[in-house]
């Protein structure tokens, strides 16, 4: 695998462990923000703790699924899969907008995908496999 498409998988699984950290730190508000106002209280039936509550499980699942959906393209990436390389992109192009770490991952995970190492490594200039060949069959 060229050194590029190494770089682009690091900058993928970085990526993924700051959402997953992201994700836990979010709970942890959120989960406090509850105790502190209190399980069983008459102040947790207010509305607004519940669309606080609803809205911290939605941002954690959020960023989790992110972080899992880096890791699996970071692995499809060293398989040579040709469907991680526009996934990549997509998901670098996400990137872009979470100043100033998530840019700089971006630009890396892009500046991977879309170089020549990656067209070669994606594209159909490493051999195909083929099935080994059978007996012809008679009938």
């Amino acid at each position: 695998m060229p050194d590029s498409l190494k770089t682009t998988r690091i900058a993928f699984v970085v990526a993924a462990g700051l959402e997953f950290a992201t994700a836990a730190l979010i709970v942890f508000i959120f989960i406090s923000g509850a105790v502190l106002i209190g399980w069983g209280t008459e102040r947790a039936g207010l509305l607004g703790s519940a669309l606080l509550g609803a809205t911290g499980i939605f941002l954690a699942a959020g960023f989790a699924a992110f972080g899992v959906a880096g890791l699996v393209i970071a692995s499809a990436i060293a398989k040579g899969r040709p469907w991680a390389r526009y996934a990549g992109i997509a998901v670098a192009a996400l990137y872009l907008i979470a100043i100033p770490i998530g840019t700089i991952l971006g630009i890396i995970a892009l500046a991977g995908l879309l170089g020549r190492d990656a067209r070669d490594w994606f594209g159909t200039s490493r051999p195909v496999r083929r099935p080994a060949d059978l007996p012809p069959t008679t009938i």
